[in-house]
């Protein structure tokens, strides 16, 4: 199943002004898309029923009807998410609430991410991690220690895998890639300068990559081969990286234990020979 709210506040930053007005009016109001035809939803977000059936297509539906019913199951099986507002640390918040609140957004986060993470394009990355002659990792700031997560777990199964704290040697690696390696890249906003230099050298050598990077279009998720979509619950300008960073982990976790469970019994063997007592 859909989720609809999901998918709807992830794309608002790429809807144009009307599309924004008709989902801002759903993402504040769902419970009430059952009581109203397209006509009496055009009306009240100003728009038209064409528009509508425009952003319901956008987002895989037939139309308004088939959203319509798409909504009102995720409803009756989730009920409405906590908003993000809920979950934003004011000043006089005491530790109580700020344990609260960092926990609640950081749960919902991965919820989302869930929700978003498409299995056949996980497939594919996993059978690449296996496939591929080297991993190649980048990252840069906060994606850089989830670049350097990921680069450790696999080192741990002796897979060839390559990871450059300096950004100028990443783009090397970039430019000396091959068609047989295989890249991921960590950028949650996909608009970062550095990645996205990366990634067009990487493609000009045909080395397949996929992106970790937030739910929306940008230079890095139009460049790659494959997008792990990871849920926007933190704006671009925030002050440290907390749910985005959570959810990159949380896909370096999977891609991990995929890979494992592909190579089961070598992993198993690589796992204990390479654990370092304390």
């Amino acid at each position: 199943m859909k989720n609809v709210l999901l998918l709807m506040r992830e794309a608002m930053p790429s809807l144009s002004s009307s599309e924004k007005n008709i989902a801002d009016y759903i993402l504040k109001n769902p419970e009430e898309i059952g009581d109203l035809n397209i006509r009496a939803l055009a009306t009240r977000t100003f728009t038209s029923p064409s528009g509508i059936v425009r952003l319901c297509r956008r987002f895989g539906f037939s139309g308004y009807r088939d959203f319509k019913q798409a909504l009102l199951l995720e409803l009756m099986a989730f009920g409405k998410s906590t908003s993000t507002e809920e979950t934003l640390i004011l000043k006089d918040d005491p530790v109580s609430a700020i344990i609260y609140k960092v926990t609640a957004r950081n749960i919902r986060s991965l919820e989302d991410s869930r929700s978003l993470l498409d299995e056949e394009t996980m497939q594919h990355c996993i059978d690449h991690l296996v496939d591929c002659e080297r991993v190649l990792f980048y990252g840069i700031g906060s994606s850089y220690c989830v670049a350097n997560d990921a680069y450790l777990k696999f080192l741990r199964l002796n897979k060839n895998c390559m990871l450059n704290e300096d950004w100028h040697s990443q783009l090397l690696t970039a430019r000396n890639a091959t068609p047989d390696d295989f890249a991921v890249v960590f950028s949650y906003s996909g608009q970062t300068t550095e990645m996205i230099e990366c990634v067009r050298a990487l493609k000009e050598n045909k080395t397949p990559c996929c992106a970790v990077t937030r739910y929306a279009p940008s230079p890095v998720s139009e460049l790659v081969d494959y997008n792990l979509y990871i849920s926007s619950t933190e704006p671009l300008f925030r002050n440290g990286a907390m749910s985005s960073r959570i959810n990159q982990l949380n896909v370096i976790d999977i891609l991990f234990s995929g890979y494992l469970n592909r190579r089961y019994e070598d992993s198993i063997r690589q796992l204990a020979m390479t654990h370092i007592s304390k």
